[in-house]
C-alpha cells in the first residue's frame, strides 16, 4: 500500500514528501482558499483530499487518492456558493435563511450522483463508483483518465479539426447523451472545457451539475459557458430539455470545425449574424451544415429536439441541395422565421461570404501560442510562496463582483491579450519554475481560485511554468534545420541556445540534420546548449589551413541565426566517413597524435566554456 505521507497533493505522485513537488511544481504547504477542504483531509476514512481542480456555484472538485484502490480519483463536493460556509473542522454550515435552497440542491445533487453511478458503464463519462454523505453535505467519487480538455487539445492541433476527425470524436458522445437524457440527466454545460480527450483518443464528458448550477436567476451562482449555453439557460422563457444539450454539443462541434464558438445566445437574440467562413463551408458536407444550422436555432421550439434527430442529420448521406429539417409542432410564425433565417444563412454559405472577424479572432487568439522571448534562466530560481495574498483582497461591499477566470493551463501571453480579462483584472507573475506537467509559458497555479467572486481591479497572482526540468534531446536526423529548430522550441529549449553547425556526411542527403549534441535521448536542462549538425558542405570545401582530426572542434563563424560552419577532415590521407561529432575509433592510426592533441585542446575549451556558464 502507498505511503500517503509521501504523496504530492497536486499530482498524487510519490515525491518523497517534498514540500514543492519536483514532478508537478505544486506547493503542498502554500496558502489555500478557506472555502475548500484542507489538503490531506480524510473523507469517509478512505479518500485523501488533494488540490482543487475546479469549482463553480454548486460545488468543488478535488483531486483525490483512494487508499483502498491505491488510485487517483476525482472527488466532487456539494458546496453551493452563498448558501453555506466552511467550519474549521471541514464541515459545511448552512447560512441562516438558506436552508430550503441548500436542502433542495443537495437532494438534486445526490439524485444525479446515484444516476451517474448506475450508468457508470457508459463509455464517454468518468465512472462514478462511490457516493458519500458526510460533513453535512454530499460527495461523489469518480475515476480519472490521463488526458487534456478539448480546448487544450484543439489549441495543440492548430485550433480546428477536419470533419472526418471530429466525426470519430463526437459520435460516441452522442450515444452517451441519448442514454443520459433517457435517464433524466441534462448536462447543460457541454463545451470544450467540460469535454476531455484521453490519451486513448476518446472523448469523455465531465463537469456534471444540477439544473440550478447551470441556469441564471436560480438560487445558485450559475456557471454558463458563453457561446455554448442555450438561451433558455439565461432565465428567459423556454423549457430546458434534451434540446438544451443539443445546442451545447452543436456549438462545440461548430467551435471544433470553425475555430471559434458561436456568438453568445443573448447576443444572437437581437443580432443573429452567425455564419461560417467560406473556406470551411467548402470542406463540410451539406448535411453537416444542415445539422448544425438546425441544432443551433436560438429558440428551443425551433431547434432540433433530440440527440437522435441531431445524430441522424449529422450522419445522413448528402443528396445535393441543403434541406432544413422542419421543427416538430412549432408554431407557424416560428417556422416562417426559421425559413427566412436559413435562407439567409444558406445564401451566405453558398455565396462564399467570409466573415473577416473569424479570421481576425483566430490570429489574435492563437498568435501567442508559442511562449514569447522569455529569457529567464533557472539558475537559483525557487518558487516563492503566495505570501499574504489574502491581504490584497479588494473591498467588495456594494460593488459588482466578477468571477475569476480559470487561467490554469493557459499561456500567460494569452491571458494578457484576452479582451475579456484585461479591463477587469490585473495580473502578476509571482514565480517561474520548472514544471513537468505544464509547457513553458503556461500558468500552472493561480490565486484567487477560478470562479471566486471579486471586485473589478483585483490582482490575480499566477505561477508560470518554465517547462520540464529535464528534457530528452530528440532524434533530429533526417529533418531540415527549420524542422529541428521548431521541434526543439516546442520541447522548451531556448532559441538563443540552439546552434546550427555545417558538416559533411557522404551518406546523408544534403541540407538535413545528421547529428545533434548532446546526443539524442540524453536528458538535459532546457537551457542547455544544443548543437545541430546539418549536412551542408561538400568534401572539396575543406580549407587546407583547418585541422583534420575528427575529434577536433571545427572552427566556426556564427551568423545571426546562430549558424556556424564545421570543417570536415582533410580529404588527403583517408576516405573514411568524416565526422564533426565525438571521436571515432575507425580513423587512421597515423593521425592519432594529431587527434589526441586536438581532442585535448577541445576538451579544455569545452571545460572553460562550461566553467564560464557556471559562473554566469
Amino acid at each position: 500500500m502507498q505511503n500517503t505521507s509521501r504523496l504530492c497533493m497536486g499530482c498524487m505522485n510519490d515525491n518523497g514528501g517534498e514540500r514543492v513537488c519536483p514532478i508537478c511544481g505544486f506547493d503542498n504547504e502554500g496558502p489555500r482558499n478557506s472555502s475548500s477542504l484542507p489538503l490531506r483531509f480524510w473523507l469517509d476514512g478512505r479518500y485523501i483530499v488533494g488540490k482543487v481542480l475546479d469549482s463553480n456555484g454548486e460545488g468543488i472538485t478535488y483531486l483525490g487518492w483512494d487508499n483502498q484502490k491505491d488510485a487517483v480519483v476525482k472527488i466532487r463536493e456539494y458546496f453551493p456558493v452563498g448558501l453555506c460556509e466552511r467550519s474549521v473542522d471541514g464541515k459545511v454550515v448552512i447560512i441562516p435563511g438558506c436552508e430550503f435552497s441548500y436542502n433542495d440542491g443537495i437532494m438534486a445533487f445526490l439524485e444525479m450522483a446515484r444516476t451517474l453511478e448506475r450508468l457508470k458503464d457508459l463509455p464517454t463519462i468518468l465512472p462514478v463508483y462511490d457516493i458519500i454523505e458526510a460533513n453535512n453535505t454530499g460527495y461523489f467519487v469518480s475515476e480519472t483518465v490521463s488526458g487534456i480538455t478539448l480546448r487544450e487539445f484543439l489549441l495543440r492541433n492548430g485550433g480546428t479539426l477536419k470533419w472526418e476527425q471530429a466525426r470519430s470524436l463526437f459520435l460516441p458522445l452522442l450515444s452517451t447523451l441519448k442514454t443520459l437524457h433517457n435517464n433524466n440527466i441534462i448536462h447543460r454545460g457541454i463545451s470544450p472545457e467540460t469535454l476531455f480527450v484521453g490519451r486513448d483518443g476518446k472523448i469523455r464528458l465531465t463537469g456534471f451539475c444540477t439544473a440550478a448550477a447551470r441556469t441564471a436567476r436560480s438560487d445558485m451562482t450559475a456557471q454558463l459557458f458563453p457561446g455554448f449555453a442555450a438561451i433558455e439557460q439565461y432565465g428567459f422563457d423556454g423549457q430546458q430539455g434534451p434540446w438544451t444539450d443539443v445546442y451545447g454539443v452543436a456549438a462545440t462541434i461548430y467551435r471544433t470545425l470553425v475555430g471559434n464558438p458561436p456568438p453568445e445566445a443573448t447576443e444572437r437574440v437581437t443580432n443573429d449574424n452567425m455564419t461560417i467562413p467560406a473556406e470551411i463551408v467548402k470542406q463540410l458536407p451539406e448535411h453537416v451544415l444542415t445539422a448544425l444550422a438546425n441544432a443551433l436555432q436560438i429558440l428551443p421550439e425551433d431547434r432540433t429536439r433530440s440527440i437522435d434527430e441531431f445524430r441522424a442529420e449529422l450522419i445522413q448521406s448528402t443528396t445535393g441541395t441543403m434541406q432544413i429539417a422542419k421543427p416538430k409542432a412549432a408554431p407557424a410564425k416560428r417556422k416562417q422565421a426559421r425559413g427566412r433565417n436559413y435562407a439567409v444563412m444558406a445564401s451566405l454559405v453558398t455565396a462564399g461570404v467570409l466573415v473577416v472577424a473569424v479570421i481576425v479572432l483566430a490570429f489574435t487568439v492563437f498568435k501567442d501560442d508559442l511562449f514569447g522571448a522569455n529569457k529567464t534562466s533557472s539558475g537559483g530560481l525557487e518558487p516563492p510562496p503566495f505570501t499574504s495574498l489574502e491581504s490584497r483582497a479588494v473591498d467588495t461591499q456594494n460593488e459588482k463582483l466578477n468571477a475569476v477566470p480559470d487561467l490554469v493551463g493557459m499561456r500567460f501571453a494569452q491571458v494578457l491579450n484576452n479582451p475579456d480579462y484585461k479591463d477587469i483584472f490585473k495580473f502578476e507573475i509571482v514565480s517561474k519554475s520548472y514544471n513537468d506537467k505544464y509547457a513553458r509559458g503556461v500558468v500552472y497555479e493561480q490565486y484567487p481560485a477560478a470562479d471566486t467572486p471579486v471586485a473589478k481591479g483585483t490582482t490575480i497572482s499566477v505561477r508560470v511554468s518554465l517547462g520540464p526540468s529535464q528534457v530528452a534531446v530528440p532524434n533530429l536526423k533526417g529533418l531540415t534545420f527549420d524542422e529541428a529548430y521548431v521541434k526543439l522550441i516546442e520541447l522548451g529549449f531556448l532559441p538563443e541556445n540552439i546552434q546550427q553547425t555545417s558538416m559533411y556526411d557522404a551518406n546523408a542527403p544534403k541540407d538535413v540534420v545528421v547529428n545533434v549534441e548532446p546526443a539524442a535521448g540524453q536528458k538535459v536542462s532546457p537551457d542547455s546548449m544544443i548543437t545541430v549538425f546539418v549536412n551542408t558542405l561538400k568534401a572539396d570545401d575543406t580549407p587546407s589551413s583547418q585541422p583534420s582530426g575528427p575529434s577536433s572542434k571545427p572552427s566556426s563563424t556564427t551568423t545571426s541565426q546562430g549558424e556556424s560552419s564545421s570543417v570536415p577532415p582533410s580529404s588527403s590521407g583517408s576516405s573514411s566517413k568524416p565526422s564533426s561529432s565525438p571521436p571515432s575509433s575507425s580513423e587512421p592510426e597515423d593521425n592519432s597524435e594529431e587527434n589526441d592533441s586536438s581532442s585535448k585542446s577541445n576538451n579544455n575549451k569545452k571545460t572553460n566554456q562550461n566553467q564560464d556558464r557556471d559562473d554566469d
